[in-house]
Formats: structure tokens, C-alpha cells, sequence
């Protein structure tokens, strides 16, 4: 599994030293916000959740110190979050963060587990999981109806999984705050935009300062996603059952003002 997913563009988070410069970069203003947005969604659209909840954090990285009201709920109700991610340098350096005072209590409710994704879903019962956390994450996937399928299975009824995305659209843009982004493996203006096809790839190069393109990327720092419709994610979730919302996080919470920030929500 391991060989595979270093293969398919991931390699950058089995490097510490360029984990360990990514992993502070993202201690910015647009990580936490999305952070953040995930708290709001969970706790806001899915208050009625039976205590203890097990949750389930796919491509965990290296930032429990997020999804404050999350982790609370967790340690007042002894509920459990698996923190699962293939990388062993990622799960080192998220180990790191909770040993800060704010979060060692946090140790409580986390269970760290160093395994691919869908390997990790295979393993589960069905029915088992509240929901699943996917930051950042989702369109690493070159085939995403493998991790629906599983969706359809290990989430108990009415649980959900809750991904953001980074487009929505076909028209790949050449920057967004914190990334660079290639197409073709090629970069192209700022006042441009690429045509992305069904399931194409497409580079992403982290900036060494988030908001600021003209400090450049981290050396290194670069990983490989592909596009996925939002027809196809729909079709992909009506064929096993499952209820989908894309788009833009303040429909979904019927808000009118906030940071724009495109989510799927895929409910059981």
C-alpha cells in the first residue's frame, strides 16, 4: 500500500524535513479556518449524535491541535477519534503537537494509526463510524468510488463524511491562498485558468508563506490530485445510496457571510 500511494504523488509527507517546514506552514489563517468550518458543520448540522461518537479523521497529517469543539465533545462524552495516515513522518510530527499543554488532553480520545485509508475502512465493522473528517484529503484519491463504497458500509446510519475540496469547478485557477498549482506540470499565469477533464491530475506546490506567491514553495513540497465532478461524486453516491451536498459550506448552513470554502457532505 505504502509503495503504491508514494507512487501516486504523496512522497513529500515521507520526508520530514520537508513535512516538518510543510507542517508549520500550516499553521496559517486559511488551514485553521477550514479547521474551523469542520467544527461548525459537525456540531451545528449533527448535534443529536449518540454519545460516545467514534470519528474518524482519513489523511489525518500532522494538526490534532484543530477542531476544537470536536476534541471537547470527545473528552466530555469518552468518545474516540482514529488519527489514521500512512505516513509514519506525519503521525510523528502530530504526536509533537499534542504534546503542548493546550492538548495533551487530547491524548485521552486519539488513537494514532499508521495505515492508507481505505486499508484502514476495509479493516472496520460496518456500521461503526459517527462520521469521517477528510481535510484536505479527498482528492488525493485517483479513484474515489472505492472510498464511497466503504462509506456506504462502515458509517452507521444517518453518520456522514465531511471533505473539502480543492476545486469544484473544471477551471483550475494557478494559485490559491497557500498553493501553487501546475497543470501539465507546467505553470501558467495568474490571470489564467486550465480545463481540467474527468479524474485529471494535477500538481499542487505548497508556498513557503501562505497568502504571499512571491516567496515561492517549499522545496519539495508538492503533491499530486485529481479532478472529480461534481456529477460524478453524485452519480457515485446515488449508485450506493448515499444523500451529497457540494459546494460552497454556507448553503449548507444557510449563512450568508464567511469564508468561501467548497465542501462535501455524503450522509448514510
Amino acid at each position: 500500500m505504502i509503495v503504491k500511494m508514494v507512487e501516486n504523488g504523496i512522497s513529500m509527507y515521507f520526508n520530514e524535513k520537508i513535512s516538518s517546514e510543510f507542517a508549520e506552514q500550516e499553521q496559517n489563517d486559511k488551514n485553521r479556518a477550514v479547521a474551523d468550518i469542520f467544527d461548525r458543520i459537525v456540531l451545528e448540522k449533527f448535534s443529536n449524535f449518540n454519545d460516545p461518537l467514534h470519528v474518524a479523521e482519513l489523511g489525518g497529517g500532522a494538526h490534532p491541535d484543530r477542531y476544537h469543539r470536536i476534541f471537547e465533545r470527545l473528552l466530555k462524552n469518552k468518545g474516540l477519534i482514529d488519527w489514521v495516515d500512512i505516513s509514519p513522518v506525519m503521525l510523528n510530527l502530530a504526536k509533537k503537537y499534542l504534546n503542548k499543554k493546550e492538548y495533551i488532553q487530547r491524548k485521552e480520545v486519539i488513537s494514532f494509526i499508521k495505515k492508507d485509508l481505505i486499508e484502514y475502512l476495509n479493516e472496520l465493522k460496518n456500521d461503526s463510524l459517527d462520521f469521517v473528517l477528510m481535510k484536505y484529503t479527498f482528492d488525493h484519491l485517483k479513484d474515489i468510488e472505492i472510498l464511497i463504497k466503504l462509506l456506504s458500509k462502515k458509517l452507521k446510519k444517518n453518520g456522514f463524511l465531511i471533505a473539502n475540496l480543492t476545486t469544484v469547478s473544471p477551471m483550475l485557477k494557478s494559485f490559491s491562498t497557500n498553493a501553487k498549482y501546475l497543470y501539465k506540470n507546467q505553470e501558467f499565469p495568474e490571470n489564467e485558468t486550465r480545463t481540467l477533464n474527468e479524474g485529471e491530475e494535477f500538481i499542487v506546490k505548497h508556498l513557503k508563506v501562505s497568502g504571499d506567491p512571491s516567496r515561492g514553495c517549499i522545496e519539495g513540497a508538492q503533491v499530486t490530485k485529481y479532478y472529480h465532478s461534481p456529477k460524478k461524486i453524485k452519480d457515485i453516491c446515488k449508485k450506493y445510496n448515499l444523500n451529497i451536498f457540494i459546494g460552497d459550506w454556507k448553503k449548507l448552513l444557510n449563512l450568508k457571510e464567511g469564508m468561501n470554502q467548497d465542501v462535501v457532505l455524503i450522509t448514510k
